[in-house]
């Protein structure tokens, strides 16, 4: 009887491996989790400013619809128009418009086709690399021209597609790259 209480005594308890076993399928679990958030994260990110230059885009082109071209289109004015989606609105400023990764957004007139202000350029700068080319690709469709780091991803003619090979690449040359969205 001694010897069976003996050895009940001695089984108590969890070994060292499994343990370490526990711990490391828990960590493994953790970096699962973490990898999936960001994912959800980026993709969260990128529709909500898809959103914004949708209606940001639409907004410019319903105020100047009636005239001949984009002279002196401005962040004030969209600002004031009530054009602007309210998120990227800075309080206190009629002329600031932020996204939400803390760029300042331009709104001017832009020459398209050699013609003088005939369409209008959205500048959006301080675009994180991860979300850059989910950006281009989802609201680029929209717009005439798209320019990524200064490269012509997507040019202005009839039904251009987007080059997703020179917007990827231009989208990761830096960490913050600066996307021109040119819309008549």
């Amino acid at each position: 009887m001694m010897k069976f209480l003996k050895n009940k005594k001695q089984n108590k308890g969890f070994t060292l491996v499994e343990i370490l076993l526990v711990v490391g399928f828990i960590a493994l679990a953790g970096i699962g989790i973490y990898t999936i958030y960001s994912k959800v994260q980026v993709s969260n990110q990128a529709n909500t400013e898809s959103r914004n230059l949708d209606t940001l885009r639409a907004g410019v082109k319903s105020l100047y619809g009636g005239r001949p071209n984009f002279n002196g289109v401005s962040a004030t004015i969209a600002n004031n128009a009530r054009v602007t989606p309210e998120t990227m609105r800075t309080v206190g400023s009629a002329a600031l418009i932020t996204n939400s990764f803390g760029g300042t957004v331009l709104i001017a007139a832009t020459p398209l086709n050699a013609i003088p202000d005939a369409g209008f350029r959205i500048t959006y700068p301080q675009v994180p690399s991860s979300v850059c080319a989910k950006l281009v690709t989802s609201v680029g469709v929209q717009f005439d021209q798209v320019t990524v780091n200064g490269v012509i991803v997507k040019t202005f003619a009839v039904n251009a597609p987007i080059d997703v090979a020179l917007t990827t690449t231009n989208c990761n040359a830096v960490d913050t790259p600066t996307i021109l969205f040119d819309s008549n």
